[in-house]
């Protein structure tokens, strides 16, 4: 996480998403993906950087409101300005945002939420007025015209992204001078100023069309899965929680919580995929804070401890073992509940039930026990 900015921010991050994103049918930067928006994932390699000290988010006015929660979650000190009509207009109203102090500006597209920490890295590291992340051509380049094709050398061509890094003196003479320019790193070389390339990514992909994000969900990051067990007593007089959902049962849990063992084995799945340490450290059973506590509300905390390591939940998969009631009539109603604190549709949520035949505890009605399996995706390049 980016610690404490420095009492006069230096370099700062406009992140551009007033655009109206007609090729992809509607604005992009508030598209959802793995459960936030575009112009979150985009602005968070930024929060996350301690050499970057300040952002500002640059939207449209429908979204403004947004986007001012996108900053208070992302943590970094930052700001959020209404854009323009065009691109060039937005970076004027977002560099107009900026503090005085402010002396390096990096651009970003809020349509490109996969940017790595290695490539930002990379963009802060160079020494110049003007840094930019490019990738080579491989294809073939034709030109096709009505009158004919024609064959483009390759040889020495670039696809540029973003971010751009500019010293802020240089980045707004230029966009004072082209108001309709469509690319800082295009506006620094018509101005004849000498830009530095670094290297950039492929999966740093501008979000142009709905199979973008498709595309981005096969090449984001690796996958982990994690699994949990959680086991609790039942008693007569005790509430029975399964899932989120209250049963009618003449007996229930014994636990600090709710005692919701299914709720208890999923957080565990979660917290194993992320790496991070069990349930009993984040919820400690003697701690007065989770007397009776919702298991839902926990596990929506687990799901954001998972976030902040770096993972998103893609699927659950939970087993219960329970002689008596029967779980099979709640079971959409667990399934709407899970998935919801997770952030995913009910049909990425498996929820199954089975007895033990009569054997053990459990199978006595003593107990109820749960396995739970979950499916982590990284959020972003790592």
């Amino acid at each position: 996480m980016a610690t404490a900015s420095k009492r006069s921010p230096e370099t700062a991050a406009l992140i551009v998403g007033a655009g109206s994103g007609e090729r992809f049918g509607r604005a992009k930067a508030f598209v959802s993906w793995r459960g936030e928006p575009l112009i979150y994932w985009a602005a968070r390699p930024f929060a996350r950087s301690d050499a970057v000290d300040r952002l500002v988010l640059v939207v449209r006015e429908a979204d403004f409101a947004a986007a001012e929660a996108v900053v208070q979650r992302l943590g970094k000190p930052g700001s959020v300005v209404l854009g323009g009509a065009t691109r060039s207009a937005s970076v004027r109203a977002g560099l107009a945002a900026l503090p005085a102090g402010v002396r390096r500006v990096l651009v970003h597209d809020a349509a490109r939420p996969n940017v790595s920490a290695r490539l930002l890295e990379r963009v802060l590291a160079a020494d110049g007025p003007c840094v930019l992340p490019a990738v080579q051509v491989h294809d073939a380049l034709h030109r096709a015209q009505a009158a004919g094709s024609a064959v483009v050398d390759r040889e020495g061509v670039v696809r540029v992204q973003t971010p751009q890094m500019l010293e802020r003196e240089l980045l707004s003479s230029l966009h004072d001078r082209d108001p309709e320019a469509a690319d800082d790193g295009a506006l620094a070389i018509a101005a004849g100023i000498a830009v530095q390339y670094v290297a950039g990514e492929e999966e740093n992909l501008k979000v142009t069309t709905p199979q973008d994000l498709a595309w981005l969900d096969r090449v984001a990051g690796g996958v982990r899965v994690g699994q949990g067990f959680d086991v609790h007593r039942l008693e007569a007089g005790r509430r029975l929680v399964v899932c989120g959902v209250e049963i009618s049962s003449d007996r229930g849990a014994v636990g600090h919580s709710d005692a919701d063992a299914a709720c208890h084995a999923l957080m565990d799945a979660i917290l194993g995929a992320a790496g991070l340490p069990d349930i009993g450290y984040y919820f400690p059973p003697g701690d007065p804070r989770f007397a009776g506590a919702d298991s839902i509300g926990l596990l929506e905390k687990v799901v954001r401890y998972a976030r902040e390591a770096g993972w998103a939940v893609s699927h659950a998969d939970l087993t219960v073992l329970l002689e008596a009631p029967k779980i099979g009539p709640h079971r959409s109603a667990m399934r709407a509940r899970i998935s919801g604190a997770l952030g995913l549709a009910p049909e990425d949520v498996s929820v199954k039930a089975t007895t033990a035949e009569g054997l053990g505890p459990i199978g006595a009605g003593d107990g109820i026990a749960a396995w739970a399996v979950a499916t982590l995706r990284t959020e972003v390049a790592r």
